[in-house]
């Protein structure tokens, strides 16, 4: 499999799963491969919960997950890494059409904790910085690794993945070498963390800069990915902060900027549909009457009045 498609390969195979459960098993190229095994995080509208039984490592290969360990909820981007120390109370949000979060769960013989003391040879400051996250992994039960898909720890993440898919010789050692390397790297580079907690609160004076600066050319998905949360969660959020809809704020602001410009003796009512971001006539004057209950000519006429304008 070529590398820079895998992506895409692991996209197709999640859109054509059919079975009703919360992950979709990847099945390895050799069947003797007993080190881990690799799943796909499924699009159904529903937060998926587990309980680690072994070590698992998520990794967001596309889009971004909101994630909550043992209590604590983040926001995993792509090319961002979770280590989950075994026993970990986990969930999963739903997610987005366009994201893709794959899970490897390691054999019950393969824990971090054997990982990382393989790396530390005698030397103190490589004891100690093996020791540093051993503590956190088991104080938070999790490890959080950011980087970017064109990283390092990214790439080989990549590998294992398609050494697991392929049917190549010795894939067991080549997926202990890579992981061996990503950690070690993890660690030369300090990268590896406690996650970073976002909070679930809403502010509502960010959320209405956000609409101002972006009423025309906007979707809920994009909204919420923007404030860091997961669109169906993000939609009940601002009905529940603000008493109207996301669609029900964007259509206000459009409604306000669509009565500024048609003040303007400038500016045709075709141009105003565009710039307002509505994509046809008939359904910009349902809206525009819905709100004003008038029509954009009745305003236009009585906004020029006002002005003394005469266009005869």
């Amino acid at each position: 499999m070529v590398a820079v498609k895998l992506e895409q390969y692991l996209a197709s195979i999640l859109a054509s799963a059919k079975n009703d459960t919360n992950e979709v098993y990847l099945e390895p190229g050799n069947k003797n491969l007993d080190l881990l095994t690799i799943f796909l995080e499924k699009h159904n509208q529903n937060t998926h919960r587990y309980q680690a039984t072994n070590a698992i490592m998520l990794y967001v290969a596309e889009g971004t997950a909101r994630i909550k360990v043992n209590g604590q909820a983040f926001l995993v981007e792509a090319g961002n890494l979770v280590l989950l120390q075994n026993k970990s109370n986990y969930e999963i949000e739903s997610q987005n059409s366009g994201d893709l979060l794959v899970k490897l769960v390691f054999n019950s013989n393969l824990t971090y904790q054997n990982l990382f003391a393989k790396l530390a040879s005698g030397a103190e400051r490589e004891q100690q910085a093996v020791e540093q996250v051993l503590t956190v992994l088991r104080a938070k039960g999790l490890l959080y690794l950011k980087s970017t898909r064109v990283s390092q720890p990214a790439q080989l993440l990549k590998k294992i993945i398609d050494e697991y898919l392929n049917q190549s010789l010795f894939a067991s050692p080549m997926i202990n070498a890579e992981l061996t390397v990503l950690l070690a790297e993890a660690l030369r580079n300090q990268s590896l963390t406690e996650a970073a907690t976002s909070s679930y609160g809403f502010a509502q004076t960010a959320f209405d800069q956000y609409i101002e600066a972006n009423f025309a050319n906007i979707t809920l998905a994009q909204a919420a990915q923007h404030f860091g949360f997961n669109t169906n969660y993000f939609s009940s959020l601002v009905k529940q902060k603000t008493g109207k809809s996301f669609v029900e704020h964007v259509d206000e602001r459009r409604m306000e900027e669509a009565r500024t410009l048609l003040a303007r003796t400038d500016i045709s009512v075709k141009e105003i549909i565009a710039r307002i971001g509505y994509s046809g006539k008939s359904f910009f004057y349902r809206k525009f009457n819905d709100y004003y209950h008038e029509t954009p000519m009745q305003m236009r006429a009585e906004l020029f009045r006002q002005a003394k304008i005469n266009l005869k």
